[in-house]
């Protein structure tokens, strides 16, 4: 093994018969085997080089296409700034993301007044934007998830529907609540119908449910977060959702808030 003053890529590809690299002492690709010279002066520490047998393959494919959303590894996770291909890594750094999102609207948020879609693709970028290179954006691809009877496609032209989804949050949002049964009825329909929408390359879920507690939040209820567990049937509950049958989700809804309600 010979030593090197600088420190080595994390993966290659090959792009028009010459080799990219992508080094982990920045977040892009440089075309030669060498980074830059800034980025020569700046680390200098020695690492042990590896041989061409050992290099780590980029791990994307559809590499060359022109839609970034499209560049996939191939277990379905999306390329991300993270440089990762596990799942669960990239689900624990977008619950801290969110996480950070939900504090600073409680510090800086007025829940009084209502809001529109156009806020929540800020809230997305807000939270995604250290993950995804395509954060605040809206999806540009077609997507499916499952291969059973609870498979779905989420088609393009779905997001047709998104002025219709934006009339429907600000009304629901402008809107008070005592009961319940009310709360719970709105926003059944409101999360069905943004997750059949399904606006985002990615994070889907948890925006819905960032929208979900700041509207339970603003009404006086416990904030539920959707805690999910594996009896809730959350995913057959959607799909009724998608026929337009909400009661199910509304009734998981309501369950989430009288456990919230009962542990305090």
């Amino acid at each position: 093994m010979t030593k090197t003053k600088y420190l080595l890529y994390a993966f290659k590809c090959k792009q028009n018969q010459k080799y990219s690299y992508w080094y982990e002492t920045d977040f892009r690709f440089f075309q030669g085997k060498k980074p830059p010279l800034n980025i020569l002066n700046k680390y200098s520490k020695e690492v042990e080089s590896i041989s061409d047998e050992s290099t780590i393959i980029n791990p994307w494919k559809e590499w060359e296409s022109k839609n970034i959303q499209k560049i996939i590894a191939k277990n379905g996770v999306c390329i991300n700034y993270l440089k990762s291909t596990d799942g669960d890594l990239i689900q624990r750094e977008e619950d801290l993301k969110l996480l950070e999102l939900y504090s600073y609207l409680v510090d800086n948020f007025d829940i009084s007044k209502s809001f529109g879609f156009n806020t929540v693709k800020k809230w997305h970028k807000e939270v995604f934007s250290s993950i995804y290179p395509f954060a605040g954006e809206l999806r540009s691809v077609e997507m499916s998830k499952g291969d059973n009877v609870e498979a779905w496609t989420w088609r393009l032209d779905f997001l047709q529907a998104i002025p219709e989804l934006n009339e429907l949050m600000k009304e629901v949002t402008k809107r008070t609540y005592e009961d319940v049964n009310a709360v719970t009825q709105d926003l059944s329909k409101l999360i069905s119908d943004f997750l059949f929408i399904h606006p985002f390359r990615e994070g889907n879920g948890r925006i819905s449910r960032l929208i979900c507690d700041i509207i339970l939040a603003k009404n006086g209820f416990p904030m539920i977060g959707l805690k999910l567990k594996k009896g809730d049937n959350y995913i057959s509950r959607i799909h009724a959702g998608y026929k337009c049958d909400y009661e199910p989700m509304k009734e998981l809804l309501k369950m989430k808030i009288l456990e919230e309600v009962i542990s305090e």
